[in-house]
This record gives C-alpha cells, structure tokens and sequence, in this order.
C-alpha cells in the first residue's frame, strides 16, 4: 500500500503516552459548542435574511452524496475541525501528530484492509501530558471495504450496524485492543473508509460522531 502524507514528516514516539508527554504545548483548546434547542416562534423570517441550515460536517450527519473514485485523502490539519473533535471528546484534545506510518486499526480483518488499501493518512490526536488519544484515519479502499465490512458484520455482536445517507456505519463501545478497551467506528462510502477509535475519552457515539464528520467533508 502507498501511503501519501501531505504535511512534513514527524517523529512518532514508540508510545501514545510518551508522544503525549512530549507534547506539552498543545493548541489552546476553544470553546465546546452547545447545541441547546431554539423556542420557536411565530414571526415569520424577512426574505431578506434567510434562514442558514447546518451543513452535514456542522451537525455531524453523513453527507447524502457517495464518495467518488480516486478521491482526495485530507491531510491531518483539514480532516476534521478541531470544533467537531473538541465537543466529542473534550475541549482540552489537540492534534498531535501525522502518524501514517505507525497507524494500525484493530484486529486482523482491519489491519489486512489497512495492507490492501490504496492510500491512507492517520491522525493522532489527545489531551497532553495525560496518555489519553485518539486516532482519525482516512483510507482508499480497492473493493469499497467489502471484505472489512463482511468481517465487522460477522461480528454483529461487538458491532451495530446502520446506514447514515450513502454510508454503511459501524460502531462499537468496548473493542477489546491487548489490555485496553477500545471505541471505535468505521464508516464506508464507495472507495473511502474513515477509521475513529480511542481509549477512554472515546465512546461509540462520539467516534461516530467525528467519524461522520469526516465522511461528509469527504463529500463536499
């Protein structure tokens, strides 16, 4: 597999924890947006100043549309942004590194996809000085994930299961990784297969909540 990282090189620490303590200055972290519910009311918007409705990577949907062939894989700092991951795990999370060539997904059926894919970026992100991370991946599938996805529907009891627009979503909690327990979710759409998975800050709903995000910037 080739692997196109499209920022300079970085040194990734053998460990999550060490490359955390490294990273002691981390960006500043920003506010944790709210999205507390509107009262309605009857006064009717002036033609003038429309209404804005929230674009998928805003509110953390699939986009509608599939993902074409030979689509551009992100790099770290525009994969995501930092306000999406921030409301999800945590306002003091920071990017910390490209980590494309040491990234590898959990278990052997994710590792395998890993080999076979045409391209990939990994993204580290976590809290400094604290050990705790997440991974953001993006990967260019050949088959559209088709082995992956037969795999993880093997696994129907570690794994849910839905489709979010033109994406097949899986989502787990508690994803045994060696003496960790893992979340993670996977999204697939047409050639590109969005990887979020972390430790204790991560649970199935905010992984696939930033998951989707990616996916929809993906689309746009």
């Amino acid at each position: 597999m080739r692997r196109t990282r499209k920022r300079s090189p970085l040194t990734v620490a053998a460990s999550v924890a060490s490359m955390l303590a490294l990273t002691g200055c981390g960006a500043q972290p920003e506010g944790t947006p709210t999205g507390a519910a509107q009262t309605s009311t009857s006064t009717v918007p002036s033609p003038t100043e429309p209404e804005t409705a929230a674009t998928p990577e805003q509110s953390g949907t699939a986009a509608a549309t599939g993902i074409p062939d030979g689509f551009d894989l992100p790099p770290c700092e525009e994969q995501v942004d930092v306000a999406v991951v921030q409301a999800d795990f945590g306002p003091e999370i920071a990017f910390i590194a490209d980590t494309t060539d040491t990234w590898k997904p959990i278990g052997p059926a994710a590792q395998q996809a890993l080999v076979e894919a045409e391209d990939a970026t990994a993204c580290l992100w976590g809290v400094p000085n604290s050990g705790q991370a997440v991974s953001i991946a993006v990967a260019r599938t050949p088959d559209d994930g088709s082995n992956l996805i037969a795999a993880l529907r093997d696994a129907s009891a570690t794994f849910s299961e839905e489709t979010v627009g033109s994406a097949h979503v899986f989502s787990a909690g508690e994803l045994e990784d060696g003496d960790v327990t893992t979340a993670v979710t996977y999204v697939f759409d047409g050639p590109a297969w969005v990887t979020v998975g972390g430790g204790s800050i991560a649970t199935a709903d905010s992984t696939r909540e930033v998951a989707l995000a990616v996916h929809a910037g993906l689309a746009s």
